[in-house]
């Protein structure tokens, strides 16, 4: 499978010494650590690999911007820190070692922790639920009983289908944007490595 990793120097110059990569605890942003937990779990459950306990997952882009434009656009701002010097390094990973995800449904378990519905029957149901519950969309996550917390997290798990595209929440999958997670990038997956400056 062929995919993008956007890395600094010290992920580039990492990987130069060491000969492998791997994501880290101390590179994450506490304020989204929830949702890094939460995809570490499915990438337990999901892939063959185990992992080490201070294991995160290493992530690269399966399609940028649709299925015309995998490669990320380093035209585009987005990508590292305006400034920084980095690389984007094309690899290729077996398939099993590869967890694929919709990037913009990502970002339900990453911050905003939202109910994702199949449908409007799906929604309307769960509306139901937090009315009945006395709680609602201003609600904060926390605020939330276990039972519809457990509704929540399991309805994350869509963000793993690529064939899921019901407007109100995912794209087509030839229009998607769709990011890999991986426990470890060996330097002999290096297939071509781009240098730029990030905008």
């Amino acid at each position: 499978m062929k995919l993008w990793t956007i890395q600094d120097e010290k992920g580039w110059n990492e990987l130069q010494s060491k000969g492998v990569l791997r994501g880290k605890r101390e590179f994450i942003n506490p304020e989204f650590k929830h949702g890094y937990d939460w995809m570490r779990e499915q990438m337990k459950t999901r892939l063959c690999r185990t992992y080490a306990h201070d294991e995160y997952p290493v992530w690269a882009w399966y399609q940028y911007n649709g299925s015309t434009r995998k490669r990320p656009d380093l035209r585009f701002s987005g990508h590292l820190p305006q400034g920084t010097n980095g690389y984007r390094i094309e690899i290729e990973k077996p398939y099993e070692e590869v967890l694929l995800s919709d990037f913009m449904l990502w970002h339900y378990p990453l911050s905003y922790k939202g109910y994702i519905g199949k449908n409007w029957k799906e929604e309307r149901d769960f509306r139901k639920l937090e009315i009945s519950h006395k709680v609602g969309r201003t609600h904060l996550f926390e605020d939330y009983p276990e039972s519809l917390k457990k509704i929540i997290i399991n309805s994350w798990t869509l963000i793993f289908d690529m064939d899921f595209d019901w407007y109100y929440h995912a794209f087509p999958f030839k229009e998607k944007m769709i990011q890999a997670t991986f426990w470890e990038l060996r330097i002999e997956e290096i297939i071509n490595v781009s240098t730029f400056v990030a905008r």
